[in-house]
């Protein structure tokens, strides 16, 4: 991994026997599943009940129909990102990069207005090359933490890593908690080793 290349730490074991870290995955799946099925058996319910009425009742029903099908999907893209991060965890080891932070523009519904668009401001960890240039950068793992302890930003000026780079994996603060699936907008254009190809599939990272 480009990691190694780089000359960086890389954790023995999966970081996956970090502690605390399966108990705080196996609460997202839970937490999941509940959100799942408190929204989609009422608005099935519902639905099927009164979608045969027609009329204004059919209309309500046909409303429903439609809000069950977002809300599924949804249910099944959340279930799908706890899959991968799993795999990931139980894939890769931890590897401990340099990095800093910084806020970079984003397009954003609310933002200001400018040359055609809305802008906004999002924080990101970049994650450094031995020279000291920008290697990529993802969302910080303290943004929406679900874990006990936390109470905002850790400052600092490295960060764990597990995954590949060129496609995303998980980031964590030092120590493994906070931790978060993190994917990039574009595959980076680095050509792997066949070695880190194959553990990128492993992962679900990279298609086979």
């Amino acid at each position: 991994m480009i990691a190694d290349r780089y000359g960086y730490a890389v954790l023995p074991g999966q970081a996956i026997a970090t502690p605390g870290v399966d108990a705080v995955l196996r609460r997202r799946e839970r937490a999941g599943t509940v959100w799942a099925v408190a929204g989609l058996v009422p608005q099935g319910g519902l639905a099927l009940a009164l979608l045969p009425a027609g009329g204004p009742a059919g209309a309500i029903g046909g409303m429903l129909a439609v809000t069950f099908s977002v809300t599924a999907g949804l249910a099944v893209l959340w279930r799908r990102a706890r899959r991968r991060e799993r795999r990931i965890l139980e894939t890769y080891g931890w590897q401990v990069w340099p990095c800093r932070t910084r806020s970079v523009k984003v397009v954003e519904a609310g933002g200001e207005r400018a040359r055609g668009r809305r802008w906004g401001a999002e924080n990101r960890v970049v994650l450094m090359q031995p020279d000291g240039q920008s290697h990529c950068s993802f969302p910080p793992p303290w943004d929406g933490w679900d874990g006990p302890g936390h109470r905002g930003p850790v400052a600092g000026d490295e960060m764990w890593f597990a995954g590949d780079t060129r496609f995303g994996g998980v980031l964590a603060v030092p120590g493994g908690m906070p931790f978060r699936y993190v994917t990039r907008g574009r595959p980076g254009t680095r050509k792997g080793t066949p070695g880190e190809d194959e553990l990128a599939r492993r992962a679900g990272l990279m298609r086979s």
